[in-house]
């Protein structure tokens, strides 16, 4: 990023799917929210509405999210918890998953097994390998980059999005190395505020996680 100002963004990632609990590489492909993962993101709105409306306070918020259903379900949740139209909500391509091309519904176990080669070649890159019919985390990166740098600074933002976007977004933000991105982990219950080149972590307390009843913070695939 440059040396311009910056968005305010405040980052949320998708709740926890059917295939999340399975370890299954989503990418383009869809499996819905769990119950588990709809009372993730109630706890989070919960736990993001100050912040939501201070951003609110300063004038209109730009609200966006991925295209793909389990970012819409979580931000049509978010709409309902805060009291805003869903329609507020709009799609951006830009900040979809990536596309794990013919890897997509598979475990990384059974990546490993049954295409062991592609595998092996993946590991000893992880970020300019591109997945048959795919894309390398490279160009998702590229992809995040141009998306981030057009984003306007005139208004704060409200992003729902995956986890491989999340880790970019966050990162290209504050100009993080490729191995500290490689290194960020983000549950379910993940948001954070991005302001002035910084990342604050919107910490889940423990006292929402026992209202909301979840029995997890799931971990994504890391890849």
């Amino acid at each position: 990023m440059s040396e311009t100002k910056l968005p305010t963004i405040l980052l949320i990632r998708h709740g926890e799917t059917q295939w999340n609990i399975e370890g299954r590489l989503q990418g383009g492909q869809d499996t819905p929210l769990t119950l588990n993962g709809f009372r993730q993101i109630c706890a989070v709105a919960e736990n993001t509405r100050d912040i939501w409306t201070k951003l609110s306070a300063t004038g209109t918020v730009s609200y966006i999210c991925s295209p793909l259903g389990r970012a819409r379900q979580t931000a049509s949740i978010l709409a309902d918890s805060w009291g805003i139209r869903y329609s507020a909500f709009q799609s951006h391509d830009a900040i979809a998953e990536r596309n794990y091309g013919a890897w997509e519904g598979m475990t990384l176990s059974e990546v490993s097994r049954i295409r062991p080669a592609e595998f092996g070649a993946h590991q000893r890159d992880l970020w300019d390998y591109q997945v048959p019919g795919g894309e390398s985390k490279s160009q998702l990166c590229a992809r995040i980059e141009r998306w981030l740098a057009r984003l306007s600074t005139d208004q704060p933002h409200v992003v729902v999005t995956h986890s491989g976007c999340f880790r970019l977004i966050r990162g290209l933000y504050v100009r993080a190395s490729k191995t500290e991105m490689d290194a960020y982990r983000e549950p379910q219950t993940t948001s954070y505020l991005l302001s002035d080149s910084n990342a604050r972590e919107c910490v889940m307390p423990i006292e929402l996680t026992k209202r909301f009843d979840l029995n997890s913070e799931a971990l994504t695939v890391q890849i």
